[in-house]
């Protein structure tokens, strides 16, 4: 008998693990272990092992040496270790500090590794051994020589189609030899794909983990948890399913396969639950409106695939490989077509609310209808004569906001109209007043739109239609409103809370410094969100926002911390120009995180900060390159002539260094 509990809205039994409720969507009191929990995350950073290394070492015993924090997910943390008796490397992944370790999780942690062991193929990483002391609990496994699927997508964002087959392809041969076992890996995400060597093979890393950390029995926190990565988690996972099969791997993997594609998760959002409410819910965008020249057997394999009801989905994974590999595939005619998502239902109001929206919108359109002029087709633009452009008129930045550029308003040139020709009739009838006008003859101006009355600078005209805009969607206008109305423009009083509101949904439609506002704005109260903000800026190309995004993934603000995350988003600044990313890449380089330890490279970002921007601290770590010769040849007079400018920039360190060498 699985153990239920009523969902708080609509009472409908769910099992006691759901998180949300898959009648009515309301949320429940779960908890939800993943990467995409902004508290988890931060608790992880917080609550670390990194910032307790002896007892971890102690835990380990003295076979294996403990080596440097290589990853962070969810519920654990991976380091790097050495097997001192058997003289190689390997990794061990341990269980988050503030999650607590019980006899019975540790059982299923033993059950699942010999049910891993017993799987034999190339691209699965086995399991060595599980061992727990002093309410540590760890699992020992090879140290693959690669990267993750998650590295690779942060550096390139979108893979070819060929590589996202292959890739495909071999996950799905390793999870097929697993299904056959009844193994079901259940956390299927970029970060438990690895990619070894220079031939790039798969390695799914992970297997049984999920399981063995799930917990009905409400072992981890004292409260129901779902464990699983929230954006790559299959629906009847997400609501607590007691049985998850195989499909629920196809499912996950069809996700990971949409984003290798689009370069975006299928269902995103800013908490756990956000993410959750819409893999149970909504329907995820067309892949071929998101991407140019999808081949139309790759989109309905990835549709059919990530439907909400396994039945509907591929009886077995290898069909699904199969399918995007095969030109000619098309969906069955039980499979629901492809179409553009809907809002998501919620309980039983939506066929009333949308009857209700639809008579409103007719009658909206009844009206307009009635006042439009008779004589003028609603789909036909009013032909205008044409009018020189102007060139060369005076460009008002914004300063706060540089996307933004209003023009100085240009007076309009003359216009005249011509005389209607005197046919000779006369109206057999006189009257008194006006002249009558042919209502068929007076061309009718569309209003001014949002960017032209800003480009007036008609301020007041510009925040009122451009609001007009934003509520139909336009986040170009959505974005000028807002500033309109956080600078008080013309005779706008400044409203920093509508602007606030504004410049949120212009960051939803996808502005980048709309965005990057968002971000700045939420640092204090919201760091997970401003985390994600700054991100999208930064995928967005908005430069400002990659140093920020780095800082974030190195010190582990508002996100897991992720050195190969960090390493990429400095680069990236680094390369535009930013000193400061400059030496924290070679820092990194030097250190080998997150990237490939190389002292050539390290001194090559040295020495750019070192000249372009003159970075004291810079100019001291070139010094010392050149004392040591590592990386470049050794010279004292190079070191020399570097220290003596970094201890002039008053370099603490360089100006002590450079006391002891004189003296």
């Amino acid at each position: 008998m699985v153990p239920t509990r009523p969902c708080p809205t609509c009472h409908t039994p769910l099992p006691h693990d759901a998180a949300y409720c898959a009648q009515c969507g309301s949320a429940t009191h779960t908890q939800v272990i993943g990467e995409a929990e902004p508290v988890g995350a931060t608790a992880a950073v917080s609550a670390s092992y990194e910032h307790e290394p002896a007892r971890l070492t102690k835990a380990l015993g003295p076979q294996l040496e403990l080596g440097a924090l290589i990853g962070r997910g969810g519920y654990a943390e991976v380091f790097q270790v050495r097997d001192r008796k058997l003289n190689r490397d390997l990794a061990i992944k341990v269980i988050r500090p503030d999650l607590i370790v019980t006899p019975s999780l540790l059982a299923r942690f033993r059950r699942e590794a010999l049910s891993v062991a017993a799987l034999q193929h190339p691209a699965i990483v086995p399991v060595y051994d599980v061992g727990e002391s002093d309410g540590i609990c760890y699992i020992v496994m090879p140290l693959i020589k690669g990267e993750s699927l998650k590295a690779v997508l942060l550096r390139q964002r979108r893979l070819p189609i060929e590589e996202v087959q292959r890739i495909v392809l071999e996950a799905a041969n390793a999870l097929a030899v697993a299904h056959e076992a009844n193994v079901v890996h259940r956390d299927i995400k970029p970060e438990n794909i690895m990619l070894e060597g220079r031939e790039r093979n798969v390695r799914l890393m992970d297997f049984g983990i999920a399981k063995a950390v799930d917990s009905s029995e409400k072992e981890l926190t004292g409260t129901g948890v779902v464990v699983g990565t929230p954006a790559y988690m299959s629906p009847e996972q997400a609501s607590g399913e007691p049985t998850i099969d195989a499909r629920s791997d196809q499912y996950s993997l069809a996700v990971v396969a949409y984003q290798m594609l689009s370069g975006r998760a299928p269902f995103e959002g800013e908490t756990a639950r956000a993410i959750i409410a819409k893999q149970l819910l909504d329907q995820p965008a067309a892949l071929d409106t998101l991407v140019d020249n999808v081949p139309a057997h790759i989109v309905a394999a990835l549709h059919r695939a990530m439907q909400k009801n396994p039945k509907n989905r591929f009886d077995t994974i290898k069909d699904f490989a199969a399918a995007l590999q095969n030109p000619g595939y098309r969906n069955p005619p039980s499979i629901d077509p492809i179409v553009a998502p809907v809002p998501a239902r919620r309980g039983g109001w939506v066929p009333w609310a949308a009857g209700f929206a639809a008579v409103v919108v007719l009658g909206w359109v009844a009206v307009a209808e009635l006042r439009r002029p008779p004589s003028v087709p609603a789909a036909t633009p009013t032909p205008q004569s044409p009018t020189p452009i102007a060139v060369n008129r005076p460009v008002v930045d914004s300063p706060t906001n540089p996307g933004i550029t209003v023009r100085a308003p240009v007076s309009p040139p003359p216009t005249t109209t011509a005389p209607r020709p005197d046919s000779g009739r006369r109206d057999p009838v006189v009257t008194v007043g006006p002249p009558r006008v042919d209502s068929a003859a007076v061309p009718t101006t569309p209003p001014a739109s949002c960017q032209v009355l800003a480009d007036r600078q008609e301020w007041d005209k510009a925040l009122a239609r451009c609001i007009e805009e934003a509520q139909g969607g336009n986040g170009r206008s959505a974005k000028i409103a807002a500033v309109v109305l956080a600078e008080g423009r013309g005779s706008v009083a400044p409203d920093e809370g509508r602007a606030a509101t504004l410049y949120e949904q212009a960051a939803r439609a996808g502005d980048p410094e709309s965005q990057f506002w968002v971000a700045r704005r939420a640092e204090a109260r919201e760091p997970s969100l401003a985390t994600d903000m700054y991100l999208a800026a930064a995928r967005n190309r908005f430069t400002p926002a990659y140093s920020i995004v780095a800082a974030r993934f190195d010190r582990g603000l508002g996100i897991a911390r992720d050195s190969a995350a960090a390493a990429h988003w400095y680069e990236e600044a680094a390369k535009a120009g930013d000193v400061g990313s400059q030496v924290r890449l070679a820092d990194l380089y030097a250190q080998g995180r997150g990237v490939a330890r190389s002292d050539s490279a390290a001194r090559a970002w040295y020495e750019r900060a070192a000249t372009r921007g003159n970075s004291p601290e810079a100019q001291y770590q070139l010094a010392m390159i050149f004392f040591r010769g590592r990386g470049v040849k050794r010279s004292d007079d190079e070191g020399l002539k570097w220290l003596r400018l970094a201890a002039a920039a008053g370099h603490a360190e360089a100006t002590r260094e450079l006391a002891k060498r004189k003296g």
